[in-house]
């Protein structure tokens, strides 16, 4: 596979990944309990798991 394929394809995992856990937080948000509130720190963890993986490649 070519570095460029390989690229634009975990630049679009990366970026479905990111809108799943954003929309997962703002369709929870509307209602409360602690399941709900369970699955936007799931969500939020994702988020911030990716952005880990983002910076690691500037370190």
């Amino acid at each position: 596979m070519k570095d460029s394929t390989r690229t634009a394809l975990l630049v679009t995992v990366r970026t479905l990944i990111a809108a799943a856990c954003v929309a997962l937080v703002v369709v929870e948000r509307t209602t409360i309990g602690w399941g709900h509130l369970a699955v936007m720190l799931v969500a939020l963890a994702g988020l911030l798991a990716l952005l880990a993986s983002y910076n690691r490649r500037f370190r």
